[in-house]
């Protein structure tokens, strides 16, 4: 009788690690996985949303491949091969008929940034007018300037050409210049901008404060690129972040959006140079 007892508990023995993953995944015993990727500005910012998305559901893991850009995102959330792409523009006709749907999340400013060894703290936009043109190739202390570019498609090209006329002509100009510096990723133009000497580019406060970037932040004509300014209309130039899903979003999909959207998410987001929106 003993014997059998002592076989009767040996063979529930193998069920005792089940119970204690069943404890930690009440409901499911497998973790939920939640792929999020796409514009590299936002990225930075969507990292500390996971973590604390992760604490508050321990029964999730979220991953974040490299940076792949908007377009890259937002392919690969109506795909089925990300549950959430992250843009830095809204989706076109083609994207929404094929099921892609989107949802606003937040604003930083669009900036101009420059190597830490450049001593200038200010721009017009008469002098990224003439930078961009080829006109203007020193700072104001005589030393070289070095631009680096953003690919024609690339968001940061359309936000400087949608600035003024005389803007994207000059846009236009530097895309046909030879020799130039152009970064392909927002990631890779940081990069670029803190690595060389004397370098002018383009970026967002975002990615500047969210990576803990050595990047100068140059106001412009007289006003910086804060939260604050970009909410008051003094500062003009935004990037408008979307959270990008295909036609059936998964429930832990949803989740993650609502919690961007909670108070907690906000307050996580306007301390990394965003401006939440309502």
């Amino acid at each position: 009788m003993r014997s059998a007892e002592k076989m009767k508990g040996a063979s529930l023995a193998w069920l005792a690690p089940l119970f204690l993953v069943a404890a930690m995944f009440p409901g499911n015993v497998r973790a939920e996985t939640l792929k999020i990727s796409g514009t590299g500005g936002a990225i930075g910012g969507i990292r500390l949303l996971a973590e604390a998305f992760r604490k508050a559901n321990p029964g999730v893991e979220v991953i974040i491949p490299q940076g792949m850009g908007s377009s890259g995102g937002i392919r690969a959330a109506i795909a089925g091969k990300l549950d959430i792409g992250v843009s830095a523009r809204r989706l076109d006709a083609e994207e929404r008929t094929r099921g892609g749907r989107e949802t606003p999340y937040a604003q930083t400013p669009f900036v101009f940034g420059a190597n830490p060894d450049v001593k200038q703290s200010d721009v017009t936009l008469s002098d990224v007018v003439d930078i961009y043109g080829g006109r203007r190739t020193t700072w104001e202390d005589g030393s070289p300037l070095r631009l680096v570019l953003r690919p024609a498609s690339d968001s940061d090209a359309i936000a400087l050409k949608r600035m003024s006329r005389l803007m994207a002509e000059s846009v236009e100009l530097s895309q046909k210049r030879e020799g130039m510096i152009v970064a392909m990723t927002d990631q890779e133009c940081a990069d670029m901008i803190e690595r060389t000497s004397r370098a002018f580019g383009t970026t967002t406060l975002a990615l500047v404060v969210s990576e803990k970037r050595k990047i100068r932040i140059l106001s412009v004509s007289g006003v910086n690129p804060t939260p604050a300014n970009l909410r008051d209309g003094s500062y003009p130039y935004a990037k408008t972040f979307y959270l990008v899903t295909g036609p059936t979003p998964s429930p832990t999909a949803a989740r993650f959006i609502r919690f961007v959207r909670s108070h907690e998410g906000r307050s996580i987001l306007s301390r990394v140079g965003h401006l939440p929106l309502p």
